[in-house]
């Protein structure tokens, strides 16, 4: 098991964790080897750190759990880029930005991360027809469990 220091705590993943960019993420191509970690008490987010850059660690969140109608299409080339099965859904995540008042804080709609859970390959893609927002305020209640965790 390895481990990956965030916000100056240690914390562990196996290889299965690892998520590979092919294209890397928009704007950071460089960054192509990603890992997935859960820490209990910032659920319901979850880390997403390079391996490539240990000094860029994003905070996502499956975008279903504080939007449930959340229903972005996954291009038929991306899902073929990133070995989905047949009938198989990517796990969906959204970059979020926790600001210094909570109650602003807000996660991107419109440029969904999608994983092949079978695969652990990803890409970011950006919904271009589409009325999500980059800056999609976080409801209520998901705010409120990140004044918990903070």
């Amino acid at each position: 098991m390895s481990t990956i220091r965030i916000q100056g705590t240690e914390l562990s993943y196996t290889e299965s964790d690892i998520i590979t960019f092919a294209e890397g993420m928009i704007g950071l191509p460089h960054l192509r080897r990603m890992v997935l970690i859960h820490q209990s008490d910032i659920e319901p987010f979850l880390w997403l750190a390079s391996l490539d850059d240990p000094s860029v660690v994003f905070l996502v969140i499956e975008p279903r759990t504080a939007f449930p109608d959340y229903t972005p299409q996954v291009p038929e080339a991306v899902g073929a880029a990133l070995g989905l099965a047949e009938n198989e859904s990517p796990l969906l995540l959204s970059i979020a930005l926790i600001t210094a008042e909570w109650t602003e804080s807000t996660i991107n709609l419109r440029a969904p991360l999608m994983v092949a859970t079978g695969t652990m390959r990803a890409a970011q893609i950006v919904l271009s027809d589409s009325s999500y927002r980059l800056d999609q305020p976080l409801p209520f209640q998901a705010a409120d469990s990140i004044a918990v965790a903070g």
